[in-house]
């Protein structure tokens, strides 16, 4: 089995990836949609990617991917996250101007960055391994779960919750329908109650709605898409007639997942 993970082996996404996937090939990509990507076209049996974190919220990226790529969330895991301030062999805390990283990671840093270093120029990159491959100097550190070869931990446990945790999904190209957790994408008509029309199915149905996010769709200025998830324990048939109803009130609808 050939499992993608975003990322390099420094990631959190690995340590998650490794821990489910014990004897899969693991191949790490340096972005979400290339990972769905990869999955679409069948190149790889899966991809494990974060969606969201207590503290820092949805991540828009895998959301993206949900909607322009043809996959499926068939699993989830939760896992704590730890991160570090990270930099290079010789320097010290106090050398520190500069920290990169991931905007999640920035995000669930961001009390200790104000209070430490509330003068560092903080840089948001493409991922937290990106962020170790750019630290080259004494003044640059970056935020990460371990550090590589060079690198030493400047400080541990430098997360604002002591209990932040990152959901990471499982994403495949064939569904499956094993689960009470659902999610689903779609688009309603710009007029009043379009929103409340399409998540009243969900009230019909007696279904208990755990989140609700709007992205932009790109197709327009200041136009919006929404990802909801909801539980289902109704099998695949309730699910099917919950899906028919809401594509009466959506002009755009996708199942993205039972799991």
């Amino acid at each position: 089995m050939k499992i993608g993970y975003f990322g390099e082996e420094s990631s959190h996404t690995y340590a998650c990836a490794q821990e489910n996937f014990p004897d899969a090939r693991l191949i790490g990509f340096s972005s979400m949609a290339a990972a769905a990507e990869a999955v679409e076209k069948g190149e790889i049996d899966g991809a494990v990617v974060p969606i969201e974190n207590s503290v820092g919220g949805s991540v828009g990226d895998c959301l993206d991917a949900l909607k322009k790529y043809d996959v499926y969330i068939t699993a989830q895991y939760l896992r704590p996250i730890v991160h570090s301030l990270i930099g290079v062999d010789g320097a010290v805390r106090s050398d520190v101007k500069k920290i990169y990283s991931h905007p999640q990671a920035i995000a669930q840093c961001d009390g200790y960055i104000k209070k430490n270093f509330p003068d560092a120029l903080v840089i948001a990159v493409s991922s937290t391994s990106e962020a170790l491959k750019i630290i080259k100097n004494r003044d640059e550190a970056a935020l990460a779960r371990k550090p590589e070869k060079g690198q030493t931990v400047l400080e541990k446990d430098v997360q604002d919750a002591k209990d932040n945790t990152t959901r990471f999904v499982l994403l495949q190209k064939q569904p499956r329908f094993q689960g009470k957790n659902v999610s689903v994408l779609f688009e309603t008509q710009h007029r009043p109650g379009a929103l409340l029309k399409a998540l009243s199915v969900l009230a019909d149905f007696n279904l208990n709605m755990t989140k609700l996010e709007s992205r932009p769709s790109r197709d327009g200025i200041f136009e919006y898409w929404f990802y909801v998830e909801f539980t289902c324990d109704g099998g695949k048939d309730t699910l099917m007639r919950v899906m028919q109803k809401l594509s009466e009130c959506a002009g755009f609808i996708k199942f993205a997942g039972c799991y």
